[in-house]
């Protein structure tokens, strides 16, 4: 992503980010200049004019503000595969012939800029980035934690065909992990379609019991490979989709205790091979064994904690009550120094004896503190405005194209008056807070109601279903006064007052970009018949 890596010191990475921006005018360039790099990034900044497109895919951010004279497409066809193009262009451009090519910039910024909106769109980016880049880290980690193990490990589809494997499963096969994705368990083990299809070595059974069990279950399995049989310790779990609901597949552990003939080693190889913490405990609750990982997540000596009850030691260790995450898996936070440290997914399996008997469990913790704040992170940057909380441009499409249903829709494009001046004159704080108050309006006067921030102070409500004009006229009243009131009683806000563009009874064919145009036609009218007032588009 023109993302050099530089030495990071203590961090994993340290990212050197560059842009550049394609401008007559310094202006734009130095406002890039002026914005603070994120944790393990620094930026490196270019002013470029339309003569300099060399070697531009190794940029990882390219803003481009030179006119069409190069169209996002042909801009793309230069780029890297992972740059960020952010393309400026004028609402002619926009109207009459960009359409079909806005589709290639991650970005469009509207002419002439705003510049602290530009600003609050370009600091959004650079964290999007940023997520990337750690997504792109933590998969590293998902790959190298389970190349380190030595026991196998596979992801399959509920199809039988294996989409991931590590280096010990086809070290055990003798096949390479290209030849072995893909592919079913015939092919891998070499086994018979007659012999899968009885089921003679070959796993199927355990395989439909934990997609039937819905959890994970330990099983000790034979498996025919080259016309011999090797035994297995094996521990599979379901690997449930995004709804929590719906299987994709299983994953899976083995270890080949074909040779072993000592469970307490087969024990001491699992612990001292996983990348997570663990413990071992005995089936009258005291704990036996504790891995590296576990007395650095609880911050402990093993000697501490050997030989305790462990329910006893487990409600002092986690700061919260225990809940069942999404995959189905108890998650807590741990308790370190009185306070809430990382979050920690818990697994437990019972512990089985050459007799099948069970001997004690095994507790597993991994850590998903950084998936946890990740996941909020990017559902809260992909679909609310930072500033105000409500929803952004790009929740308004997916709501509309989720809930729309053939019904028809009212649109209300609120604009703040005279809101430049009162930020240029008292400072982005002020016109900051003025956005947060006028949100918080929109919510007490819209409770039911889809309200968005398109703009720097724009906003859209949309209400479903036929709507009556009174109503209609009369919402936007008491909206108008609303604001009136709250604005008049606010120090350094008492001259701004909103103008509102209605659409009323959209049909439900219409185009909603249409349909906001029509609403934008009717808020320019109202401000035209001087401000502060309300216009339904069609009427006079």
């Amino acid at each position: 992503m023109g993302c050099a890596a530089t030495d990071g010191g203590t961090s994993m990475y340290h990212c050197r980010l560059r842009i550049a921006v394609f401008d007559e005018k310094p202006d734009l360039a130095e406002m890039v200049r002026q914005i603070e790099p994120l944790e393990r990034f620094e930026h490196a900044v270019e002013r470029r004019s339309a003569k300099e497109l060399t070697a531009v895919e190794n940029f990882g951010l390219l803003i481009w503000n030179l006119g069409d004279g190069m169209s996002p497409g042909a801009l793309r066809e230069i780029c890297g595969p992972d740059t960020v193009l952010v393309y400026c262009a004028d609402r002619h451009w926009l109207d009459c012939g960009g359409g079909d090519e806005i589709g290639e910039a991650d970005e469009i910024w509207e002419l002439p800029l705003n510049f602290r909106c530009a600003r609050q769109r370009l600091e959004r980016l650079l964290k999007q980035i940023k997520l990337e880049r750690d997504l792109h880290l933590y998969r590293s980690y998902l790959d190298t934690a389970i190349d380190s193990i030595p026991d196998m490990v596979w992801f399959k589809a509920l199809d039988g065909t294996h989409v991931k494997v590590n280096k010990a499963f086809c070290s055990t096969v003798g096949k390479s992990r290209e030849d072995v994705t893909g592919r079913d368990h015939c092919y891998i083990w070499d086994v018979s379609r007659e012999d899968f299809e009885r089921g003679e070595g070959v796993c199927k059974e355990t395989e439909d019991a934990v997609i039937k069990e819905r959890k994970t279950l330990q099983f000790t399995e034979m498996v025919k490979s080259h016309g011999s049989l090797r035994q297995f310790r094996t521990y599979k779990s379901p690997l449930f989709d995004s709804d929590g609901v719906t299987i994709l597949g299983t994953v899976g552990i083995g270890h080949d205790v074909t040779d072993l003939v000592n469970l307490n080693t087969e024990v001491e190889i699992l612990l001292s091979s996983m990348p997570y913490a663990i413990l071992l405990r005995d089936n009258e609750g005291r704990i036996l064994n504790v891995n590296k990982p576990f007395e650095q997540y609880f911050e402990v000596r093993r000697e501490e904690v050997l030989g305790k009850e462990y329910e006893g030691w487990i409600s002092r260790a986690f700061f919260e009550e225990h809940s069942i995450n999404s995959e189905g898996f108890v998650e807590s936070k741990v308790c370190l120094n009185g306070e809430a440290g990382r979050t920690l997914e818990i697994h437990e399996n019972n512990i089985y004896d050459i007799f099948e008997n069970v001997v004690g469990k095994l507790s597993i913790f991994r850590d998903v503190t950084m998936e946890r704040q990740l996941e909020e992170q990017i559902l809260r940057n992909s679909n609310t405005d930072f500033l105000t909380g409500l929803y952004n441009r790009r929740s308004l499409y997916q709501y509309l194209h989720n809930n729309r249903n053939g019904r028809l829709l009212n649109l209300l494009y609120v604009d703040l008056d005279y809101f430049k001046h009162v930020n240029d004159t008292y400072g982005h704080k002020v016109g900051d807070d003025a956005l947060i108050l006028t949100a918080k309006v929109l919510r007490e006067c819209f409770k039911n109601e889809f309200i968005a921030r398109i703009g720097g102070d724009e906003f859209l409500i949309v209400q479903l279903g036929e709507a009556q004009r009174e109503a209609l006229e009369s919402k936007a009243q008491q909206l108008l006064d609303q604001l009136s009131d709250v604005f008049g009683s606010t120090e350094n806000m008492d001259s701004l007052s909103a103008s509102i563009g209605i659409v009323q009874n959209g049909a439900p064919d219409r185009d909603i970009d249409l349909l906001i145009q029509q609403s934008d036609a009717a808020l320019y009218q109202a401000k035209e018949s001087g401000r502060g007032k309300y216009c339904i588009y069609g009427i006079s």
